[in-house]
């Protein structure tokens, strides 16, 4: 007799998991409609929508990275985003470097520093690169790109950062498909690891034809974090559009369909970054061949609930049944709640100075 040989490769999709619900009801698999499976998907969905009003699901905490804008300070989070848990002010530096474009345009007006200038490639699956010499090893941790868009518009880019030692051999940093971008708006990627080489550069893909107003190549990253301020404080703020070189407090604004953060002083400056961890929703269900977006020790919890969601809905569950599944899903819910933590040192530094001046 041998073990398996692997963890955690075991798949359970969302058929699976319905078809073990009905089964805790006292249901064959085979008995279910299709409109029953509708709505076991349904409930399952309901379920994990739910989680997000019990806590943090620490595999749903996610780094977003907006690119400030001048005189601007309301910035959009992520459909599905729950709370911004921490949100930080980024500053990073810029190496100067040789540029150049493989396809027209004038490289240099994608590293003036001037948004209204722009390098405006003449066929697509073209690239920008910058050199920053023989021998000169620069860490670059987050690139960004401000496009430029005829008209103000919206389209979609298929593009690859890529660094090199040589300038001739290329390797990808990070691959964006089919990325939706806006004229004026920057797109930021964290690089992690990131590379400690001379030569960078970035490569459209597919059909893309590159247009840019700004290429950022960021190394030296630092970052402040910033104060939480609730509805009433930042509404009692006396001018909301004071210009700062440094927002330090922003208002997290749970609305729909897209949460909001405003910010305040208002940024002066176009090459900085906010970086906001968050918590979000659990990815939506799917299609039944679909995995449900949980970790291994949420499964029992998990099924457990949805089973008895589901005996409340299928005809002919005897009640005591309903009442025991009922008993089982708390408890293994509550099970999977306490030990989905980080199990970091807790500090308790209590404040006695009123008592001691």
């Amino acid at each position: 007799m041998s073990y398996s040989g692997t963890i955690g490769t075991t798949v359970i999709d969302v058929q699976t998991l319905i078809e073990h619900g009905a089964r805790r009801c006292g249901k064959l698999a085979e008995e279910l409609t299709s409109e029953q499976q509708v709505s076991a998907r349904e409930s399952l969905f309901f379920f994990l929508s739910h989680l997000a009003n019990r806590g943090i699901q620490y595999w749903c905490i996610q780094k977003n990275i907006l690119g400030a804008r001048p005189e601007e300070y309301i910035y959009s989070l992520p459909a599905g985003t729950v709370d911004a848990l921490n949100v930080l002010y980024r500053t990073m530096d810029r190496p100067t470097g040789t540029v150049a474009s493989s396809a027209g345009g004038v490289a240099a007006n994608a590293f003036d520093g001037d948004t209204s200038t722009f390098c405006q490639q003449g066929s697509a699956a073209g690239n920008i690169s910058i050199d920053y010499g023989a021998g000169q090893n620069i860490y670059v941790a987050s690139v960004g790109f401000l496009p430029y868009v005829a008209g103000g518009g919206s389209q979609t880019w298929s593009y690859v950062f890529e660094s090199s030692t040589d300038g001739i051999t290329w390797n990808t940093l990070y691959t964006g498909t089919n990325v939706a971008i806006t004229d004026n708006t920057w797109v930021w990627q964290d690089i992690d690891p990131g590379a400690s080489v001379p030569y960078y550069r970035m490569r459209a893909t597919g059909a893309t034809t590159l247009s840019l107003r700004e290429l950022y190549f960021g190394t030296n990253g630092r970052e402040i974090q910033m104060s939480r301020l609730n509805r009433d404080d930042y509404t009692n703020l006396p001018n909301k559009n004071f210009l700062g070189n440094q927002p330090f407090q922003f208002w997290f604004d749970r609305t729909i369909p897209l949460p909001t953060i405003y910010v305040w002083p208002v940024p002066d400056n176009a090459f900085v970054q906010i970086v906001a961890w968050c918590s979000r929703q659990i990815m939506d269900v799917g299609a039944l061949y679909n995995e449900v977006e949980i970790p291994q020790r949420w499964y029992e919890a998990v099924l457990m609930n949805l089973a008895h969601r589901m005996s409340m809905e299928l005809p002919n569950v005897p009640t005591d049944k309903i009442q025991y599944l009922e008993t089982q899903a708390v408890k293994f819910l509550l099970e999977a709640e306490q030990e989905e933590r980080d199990h970091s040192p807790i500090y308790w530094a209590p404040n006695i100075s009123v008592y001691t001046r």
